[in-house]
């Protein structure tokens, strides 16, 4: 199972070198910055649930994953400053605050509340291949749909409800993660 795992980590891995080697061909070079950002905290998010099995810590990464996509979404709009200045703080101090009383359903919902801003902001502000951007974004979405199936149980000593969320996980998750890193390349010639 690990080597399975340490498979899955590779490709995420990939991911991220397939967006940072776009930068020749992508249409934006904030918008490729922010994208590869967001990538690279998508890695260590990745190494500490899947390599590490820290989920406070994978959780809280992915959470600054998910401002960095929010800031590639409002890239051309002017209050991006505005919505950095209020939402890293705010991030910081409740991972803070988190990690003091080890609450990983607090974090899971600060993850959530910043995923469905990323989801809004890119549905409406999104302008460079958005169609792929948001299939990555729905596609994330079900893994973490999946996610939240396969660990609930875990937590709160239920009894599983759906047994084949864990697989279901990465049918989701791997698909998203390379729409999402190829989201910035200019695939035609604009005119």
């Amino acid at each position: 199972m690990l080597n399975v795992m340490i498979l899955k980590f590779i490709f995420i891995v990939a991911c991220f070198v397939i967006a940072v080697t776009s930068y020749f061909f992508c249409q934006s070079k904030k918008d490729w910055a922010w994208l590869t950002a967001g990538l690279l905290f998508t890695v260590g998010a990745d190494y500490f649930l899947v390599i590490q099995n820290h989920h406070l810590m994978g959780v809280a990464v992915f959470c600054f994953a998910h401002v960095c996509y929010i800031l590639r979404g409002l890239n051309s709009e002017k209050h991006k400053q505005k919505v950095a200045l209020i939402v890293a703080p705010f991030l910081i101090v409740a991972i803070v605050i988190v990690f003091a009383n080890g609450a990983i359903f607090v974090l899971a919902g600060i993850y959530a509340a910043l995923f469905l801003m990323n989801i809004a902001v890119n549905i409406k502000f999104c302008k460079i291949n958005k169609p792929i951007v948001l299939t990555g974004l729905i596609l994330f979405a079900l893994c973490d749909m999946n996610v939240l199936l396969f660990n609930s149980p875990h937590q709160l000593d239920i009894p599983v409800i759906f047994p084949f969320a864990f697989q279901l996980i990465w049918v989701f998750y791997l698909p998203s993660q390379l729409l999402l890193a190829v989201s910035g390349v200019r695939f035609r010639r604009q005119t």
